[in-house]
């Protein structure tokens, strides 16, 4: 299983439980609160993750704490939008 499909998998996980309807609005906006929270908990700790990889000395692209970064972010997003989105509409 290649990292790719694990982090597709992730994404799709992460995204079917932003979709999760609660039964009131409060508890749909204490979802969308709870999978905003952890997304951010997981971009830190993948930019934490980046930024003690050692790169070797002829290294001359981007940082790695900015790849981790950017490949979390776009995994955990589509889950946190799905939940902001049916959090405003449950409103």
């Amino acid at each position: 299983m290649g990292i790719g499909l694990l982090l597709l998998v992730f994404a799709v996980v992460w995204l079917v439980i932003g979709l999760v309807r609660r039964p009131s609005p409060s508890a749909q906006k204490a979802w969308a609160r709870g999978v905003t929270g952890i997304s951010v908990l997981l971009i830190l700790g993948a930019v934490l993750y980046g930024a003690t990889v050692e790169t070797s000395s002829g290294y001359d692209g981007p940082s790695p704490a900015l790849l981790a970064l950017l490949v979390v972010a776009i995994a955990v997003a589509p889950g946190v939008i799905a939940a902001l989105v049916r959090s405003g509409k449950s409103s």
